[in-house]
Order: C-alpha cells, then sequence, then structure tokens
C-alpha cells in the first residue's frame, strides 16, 4: 500500500533552525562574495550569491559545532 504523500508537511524553519547552532561568524559582505562568486565562474545576481551564502554559513557552523563541542 502506498503512503498519501499529500499529507506529508514540510519542516518549518523553526523545525530546521534548532539544529543550527548559535556560533557568530564574522559574514562577507553580500557584494564581496558575489564578486567571489562571479570571478569563479558562476554567473548569479545579488539575491542567489546571499542564499549561497546562508547555506555557507550553516555549513560551517555544523562544521564548528561537530569538531568544537563536547556533546
Amino acid at each position: 500500500m502506498k503512503k498519501d504523500k499529500s499529507k506529508i508537511q514540510p519542516a518549518s524553519q523553526y523545525d530546521i533552525k534548532k539544529y543550527i547552532p548559535a556560533i557568530k561568524l564574522k559574514k562577507i559582505p553580500p557584494d564581496k562574495a558575489l564578486e567571489i562568486l562571479r570571478t569563479a565562474g558562476y554567473n548569479i545576481n545579488e539575491e542567489q550569491s546571499e542564499e549561497i551564502m546562508e547555506f555557507l554559513y550553516i555549513i560551517v557552523k555544523l562544521t564548528l559545532k561537530e569538531f568544537f563541542t563536547s556533546d
């Protein structure tokens, strides 16, 4: 019997954010991030570069938590 996929609810932002540690990071200014990404060959706009950087900050925070906490 197949499960009805329409009943599956996506995780809320709160559910996701509870797994991301509250580590303060020095952030790269959006215009500098866009310049770096374009230099690397990515043809993206400012909004896309901000999304990419937010994703990278999450990865960095999770990595720092994994290696530098004693949980």
